[in-house]
């Protein structure tokens, strides 16, 4: 899915411009501050003429990194929208990942929604789509009301959010998204936007079996098209109506929908246009023009397009009775499809490729935390054994029982505090929603239109936002999912498999993910935890049961059981058995 976005003409030719910022920034570097004018200029260049931004990018990497943190971040951003836009598959979330997280905790508006936006898209490409939407959902939320940058990032974000449901057969909520997308789209002024959110919202009502409600959509998407002088888009859009009209039966408003002009049309473009024209034809039953489309159509066409035209074909020559030329192109479908699964095995080994070289890099980097870990470990035990030396076996025992208190009581309040912010909100929301719409009802024939406008936007975005935290609260499941999903997981819950430290230290970030920074919290909350018993406690976290630890570590059962125990009385301060502890962290 390309989204494709309308900007400010400049004054200077499109093929010059690129070239004479290009000159400046080489000019601007030879003295100092570089990597904020390096940035500036990938970032004008992005929207219109992203290769440009991505050399730049690629040009200056080293130079850029070297300036510091707060450039280093920004390049991350810049670079995954750079290889975004330049459809390079995106392998790893590491770098916009941290950006993101960063960016969350003290960034602008821009950047946040920027980030959040990014980040969503690597899960995509990732197909890790929980997480994606979990991304795509923060961006959305971002306060920007009149800003047309952010909106456009917000725009972007909920149609992506409308793919992922799409993808995953959840059209109504598709809808609800892509409806959304508009509404930003139009806030941004981002016309060609507009136009992709009204074809989207017409792609959810036909994929809703709902073709009457999606016809007005199209043809809405259509005159915007026109009237932007867009002659690609008013074909495509057109295109996907005649198709529309034939699965209706409605044959004359089909034919005159497919007859646009030709301009502008791409090799793409004309390739489509054939196929609806051969759909069109074999409906009304002129079966040698269908044929006549199909085999046009197969010109301009890769070879995945070709394999289908060929089921086509075969179909049609079928009904004609021409079963020689039927079998011929039999033969044609075949080497497409070979053709075919060879390109996709190249692409997925490639892509496995770049994975596995991302996935060295940090297992590196695991490894050396892993060592600095360990060294920052083996200095709080020396700590800890001289505090232990100096303090009475009394007061020991007296501190710890305080501390188990005061930890009960955290959580206690953490949950509480949680529970009654969560219902306020709520409350405050619906409170909010009853007086615009009864000051809407009361005052519908005192108030401008754009007031009445203003206070429907209101209403509908606290709508949206009440249903977006009921939607976090059944997200945890998209996001369990997703760990199921990871090579990680199944690898140690493979009997024969021997993880490794950095293996953990994978799951330990793919449980951080899934259970909303499980370690984390454990730590705030329990901050003598030690390293052997949080090991336990991920092990417990991921589904294990004591008999699957005990095959990838040198403890017995009995061993692994007694550990429980222990660990469930030094948390609670009081007794339980190694079930009570399992269930007590998987509900953590």
């Amino acid at each position: 899915m390309t989204l494709t976005l309308l900007h400010t003409i400049t004054p200077l030719p499109t093929r010059i411009l690129p070239f004479l910022l290009l000159c400046a920034t080489f000019f601007s570097c030879r003295g100092g501050g570089c990597a904020e004018s390096i940035l500036r200029t990938a970032d004008s260049l992005m929207e219109e003429h992203p290769y440009s931004a991505l050399a730049i990018l690629k040009r200056d990497s080293l130079e850029i990194c070297r300036s510091g943190k707060d450039f280093r971040l920004w390049y991350a951003l810049s670079r995954t929208e750079a290889d975004d836009k330049c459809y390079i598959l995106h392998v790893s979330d590491s770098a916009i990942r941290i950006a993101a997280g960063c960016y969350d905790s003290y960034g602008s508006a821009l950047q946040r929604v920027r980030a959040d936006y990014l980040l969503g898209r690597v899960y995509c490409d990732m197909n890790l789509y929980g997480h994606a939407l979990t991304s795509f959902n923060k961006a959305i939320v971002v306060d920007a009301e009149n800003d047309s940058v952010i909106n456009r990032y917000k725009a972007r974000a909920a149609t992506w959010a409308g793919y992922v449901y799409e993808v995953k057969g959840l059209h109504k909520d598709a809808l609800r998204y892509n409806k959304l997308a508009y509404g930003y789209a139009k806030k941004a002024g981002a016309q060609v936007t507009e136009i992709y959110s009204l074809r989207d919202i017409g792609r959810s009502y036909s994929y809703l079996k709902q073709n009457n409600t999606a016809i007005p959509y199209y043809r809405q998407a259509a005159k915007k098209a026109k009237a932007i002088d867009d002659a690609s888009l008013y074909n495509m859009v057109m295109e996907e109506l005649a198709g529309i009209y034939i699965e209706e039966g409605r044959l004359d408003e089909a034919y005159a929908a497919l007859n646009t002009s030709f301009l502008a049309m791409t090799d793409k473009d004309i390739s489509s246009h054939y196929y609806v024209w051969a759909y069109y034809f074999e409906h009304i039953g002129q079966l040698d023009s269908a044929v006549a489309y199909n085999k046009r159509g197969m010109i301009y066409s890769n070879n995945t397009e070709k394999r289908d035209a060929c089921q086509d074909l075969i179909r049609i020559l079928n009904k004609q009775g021409k079963r020689d030329e039927a079998m011929e192109y039999y033969e044609k479908y075949s080497l497409y499809s070979d053709s075919v699964k060879a390109s996709e095995l190249k692409e997925t080994s490639d892509m496995l490729s770049q994975v596995e070289k991302s996935m060295d890099v940090e297992r590196k980097n695991a490894a050396l935390a892993s060592s600095q870990l360990r060294l920052a470990a083996v200095m709080s035990i020396l700590v800890v054994v001289v505090a232990i030396a100096s303090v009475a076996l009394l007061g020991m025992y007296l501190k710890r029982k305080r501390k188990q208190r005061e930890q009960q009581e955290r959580v206690r309040r953490y949950r509480l505090e949680r529970s009654m912010r969560e219902k306020q909100r709520a409350q405050q929301s619906k409170e909010r929603i009853d007086f615009l719409e009864n000051e809407l009802t009361a005052s519908n024939h005192t108030l401008s239109k754009l007031r009445q406008e203003l206070i429907r936007n209101e209403a509908e975005m606290l709508k949206y936002k009440d249903a977006l935290t009921a939607f976090e609260q059944k997200h945890g499941e998209l996001l369990v999912a997703d760990l199921a999903d990871t090579d990680v997981y199944k690898l140690y819950h493979n009997p024969m498999a021997k993880p490794t430290s950095a293996d953990y230290h994978m799951l330990v970030e793919a449980l951080n993910k899934a259970y909303g920074d499980f370690t984390l919290r454990l730590k705030e909350f329990y901050p003598d935890i030690r390293s052997n018993e949080m090991w336990i406690c991920c092990m417990v976290k991921a589904g294990l049961t004591s008999k699957e630890i005990c095959n990838i570590s040198p403890y017995s059962y009995s061993s692994i059981g007694m550990a429980k125990v222990r660990l469930y009385g030094k948390m609670l301060g009081k007794k339980g058995s190694s079930r009570d502890f399992d269930a007590f962290i998987r509900d953590f």
